[in-house]
């Protein structure tokens, strides 16, 4: 399937531009071995042939006026991780990852002479690599190829390895690829990978998500199987049996009437259900996580209008009931009432996956905004079934959100009386987020909601043609992780990202005199996260700044991320640790605040970014 063939990089659209092939030479394979100038091919057909790469390869060749496309071969044989760049370059050229059918999967088109990097995980298979010149003048470069397979699910260490030692943790395989599902109109599904994961087995069993909408269909055909069902509650008696201050909730409540009969009168929340758990029958729509329940919730009326009282009562009702995952394909301004349900909701141990608006904004509307400050709180945008951004979908932009995509144009679900309805917007992106929360549970029951959001933000694949978001949902790695028991490290911090789809962004200062601009100084390698200092403030970095002289010229190289500083310093691209501000930004300390920082990413007539 497509989305297995993804690294953690930009897709762009193929390019149909090819160039005559040059001879093909010999190819020396080796860490430290390189071939000829030239010895690639311009074409698929004509393209080097490195055969099969583990380990590390590193070859040399140059571009010029009449060549300049330089295309090589190569397989791996497991499911690895991958890493595959282009430096030494003594002009401008862009790199392009390519499958067997000649589609780019992925690519790193950074300005300049500076490094140009494709990184993640990619299938057994066979693969292309290419080197486009941008300019007509000759270009020599180094193509550098770093394959580490991956361990394979239910491999266990060796026998033969000491007892006293314990296993340095290894990243699982991909879950295995499978055909793709139904027809055209289940193209999310396939987009997420969610039929590898029923076919490894997960499949939302054992996990309540709470759709908190206009209310669900209780009726329809392919949603009566996933509907919660109140065991403490005996129907239609008039008493609270299980008594948690609602009467016959057997499945769910209606916050807008003030009743037990969550029956939706408007069609969006129960089309946000069958999204998460429709049933799998081969009739109608399929859910990502079809053996999950939804816990109906109603909050929004006929017209999909509500209260923020009605909607945080709706979110504290779902933490109480013990829903592990939250759905709120909803959105408005701050509400002091939603922001505390949601920090009551996370500390009983939910996930509250929120849509991020449909606005056209640079940042995403609230409730999603609280992904900022909580590491149980997760904002979803919307891409369509040509990997490319909505239009009208929310962005990230210095809110510091931490946002992932997932599929949100014409998406077919359950409707209203037993029908089927195709709708478009981030709250039908928010569903598949809260579906492959629900596999990744069934496949590790124990997890946080922390460290349930942290898989669903670091295992993405591929990047949304056109976003700023961490990348495209997927189950591929991050039900595999959960499956083999893997663990991972919930991010607390605040962060801010750059909003750029390069996979390297270079800054360049130019101050114009010593007391226009100050070097912030930091022990660690550059990255845009937020610190704050002891009297709360925010600040960029951790030494007070260094005056410059009229004369300097500094830049700089960062990779846009949303993981904390320390895990940045490892895999940033040069040792570069410093960061250039206007003086005017600076605090009391001697420290960037929070408008440097903003200036800093939205650009200045001293500063550039690329």
């Amino acid at each position: 399937m497509l989305a297995g063939d993804l690294c953690d990089v930009e897709v762009v659209p193929t390019s149909s531009q090819t160039t005559p092939a040059p001879t093909l030479q010999s190819v020396l394979l080796g860490a430290t071995e390189y071939a000829a100038s030239d010895a690639a091919g311009g074409t698929l057909a004509s393209a080097a042939n490195l055969g099969v790469i583990e380990g590390s390869v590193q070859r040399r060749g140059s571009l010029s006026w009449l060549d300049r496309l330089d295309i090589v071969h190569f397989e791996i044989t497991e499911d690895s991780q991958v890493s595959f760049a282009v430096d030494q370059l003594g002009g401008n050229a862009d790199l392009y990852l390519i499958n067997r059918q000649g589609n780019i999967l992925a690519s790193s088109t950074n300005r300049g002479f500076g490094e140009e990097l494709i990184r993640g995980k990619l299938r057994s298979g066979e693969y292309y690599l290419a080197v486009s010149a941008r300019t007509f003048s000759p270009i020599s470069y180094r193509l550098s190829l770093d394959v580490e397979p991956l361990v394979p699910i239910n491999e266990s260490p060796s026998s033969d390895s000491p007892a006293t030692e314990t296993p340095a943790e290894t990243t699982p395989s991909l879950l295995p690829e499978v055909d793709d599902f139904g027809s055209s109109l289940d193209w999310n599904l396939n987009a997420i990978g969610a039929p590898e994961s029923w076919a490894a087995g997960y499949t939302g069993q054992g996990v309540t998500v709470a759709v908190i909408d206009t209310g669900v269909d209780l009726d329809h055909p392919d949603l009566q199987h996933s509907i919660y069902v109140n065991a403490g509650e005996i129907p239609g008696n008039g008493i609270d049996d299980d008594q948690n201050g609602y009467v016959d909730d057997v499945s769910g409540y209606d916050f807008v009437d003030g009743d037990a009969d969550a029956n939706d009168g408007n069609g969006h929340g129960t089309h946000v259900a069958g999204t998460i758990a429709a049933a799998n029958n081969s009739v109608g729509a399929t859910g990502v996580a079809p053996e999950a329940n939804v816990l109906p919730i109603r909050v929004l009326d006929d017209s999909g209008r509500g209260s923020d009282s009605g909607v945080a009562a709706g979110i504290r009702y779902a933490a109480d009931i013990g829903a592990q995952i939250i759905n709120l394909s909803l959105g408005g301004g701050t509400s002091s009432r939603i922001a505390a349900a949601i920090e009551y909701a996370t500390s009983l141990g939910s996930l509250v996956v929120a849509a991020a608006g449909n606005e056209s904004s640079a940042v995403p509307s609230y409730p999603a905004q609280y992904s900022r400050e909580s590491t149980s709180v997760l904002s979803v945008g919307a891409f369509d079934s040509s990997g490319q951004i909505a239009s009208f979908s929310n962005g990230v932009g210095s809110s510091g959100a931490v946002q992932i995509d997932a599929p949100g144009v014409g998406i077919y679900s359950t409707y209203l009386d037993g029908r089927y309805a195709t709708l478009s917007g981030t709250s039908m992106a928010t569903p598949h987020v809260a579906g492959v929360a629900a596999l990744i549970l069934s496949a590790d029951p124990d997890l946080t909601s922390s460290e349930l959001r942290e898989l669903l933000a670091s295992e993405t694949i591929g990047q949304v043609n056109g976003s700023d978001s961490l990348g495209k949902l997927s189950t591929l790695s991050a039900v595999a992780m959960a499956a083999a028991g893997t663990s991972v490290n919930a991010s607390t911090d605040s962060q801010v990202r750059a909003s750029t789809s390069s996979t390297t962004v270079r800054a360049t200062w130019m101050p114009r005199s010593s007391s226009d601009a100050r070097l912030a100084s930091s022990n660690r390698l550059l990255s845009p996260s937020v610190n704050r200092d002891a009297t709360g403030g925010r600040h960029f970095g951790d030494e007070p700044g260094q005056p410059l002289s009229s004369s300097t010229t500094v830049s700089t190289e960062f990779t846009p991320t949303m993981l904390p500083t320390t895990l940045v310093a490892e895999s940033s691209v040069d040792a570069i640790d410093c960061l250039m501000m206007d003086e005017s930004g600076l605090g009391e300390s001697g420290q960037p605040d929070r408008d440097a920082l903003d200036a800093f990413f939205a650009g200045s007539d001293r500063l550039s970014i690329s």
